[in-house]
């Protein structure tokens, strides 16, 4: 299922980015580490880590010991960054028209969708995989469960 405003692409992204962020610098994680912690299919891993590997968000390591880390800390990496890697300007694209959205042939939703729309993209300027880890280490921690979370996500002000 599909949210609508971020293609699975880019959710699979972020997760495997935040697992990423997650682990100690310099250890690789391997593809199917990351895909039966985060569980994201392992079809679509490559799919989405390379592009992320193209725009130097990400190093990968072929051979026995290999897999993938962060070429860039994660305090610096937002989640606008990854978004754009994976998903281009989507955020740019009309709600219920296939088209861009714009002032020129606006649809009814136009003026409640670019408050949105302005609001997810100050958040996704605003969050980085920092943030991600940090939350979803907190949420482990408070519920006890070692598994992926996918809860909401609150950036720092």
């Amino acid at each position: 299922m599909s949210n609508g405003i971020l293609s699975k692409s880019c959710a699979y992204a972020i997760q495997a980015l935040a697992y990423l962020a997650a682990q100690p610098a310099g250890r690789y994680a391997s593809a199917s580490e990351i895909c039966g912690e985060e569980n994201i299919p392992p079809a679509f891993l490559g799919k989405v880590l390379l592009p992320l590997c193209k725009c130097r968000l990400l190093r990968s390591l072929r051979g026995i010991g290999g897999g993938y880390e962060l070429a860039v800390p994660p305090d610096q990496i937002r989640l606008s960054t990854i978004v754009q890697a994976i998903d281009g300007t989507q955020l740019d694209d009309c709600l219920l028209e296939d088209r861009r959205c714009g002032d020129s042939h606006e649809c009814f939703l136009h003026p409640v969708w670019c408050g949105i729309r302005q609001q997810l993209a100050d958040y996704l300027e605003r969050t980085t995989l920092a943030d991600l880890a940090a939350l979803k280490k907190a949420a482990t921690v408070s519920t006890g469960n070692p598994g992926p979370e996918h809860d909401a996500v609150s950036p720092r002000r």
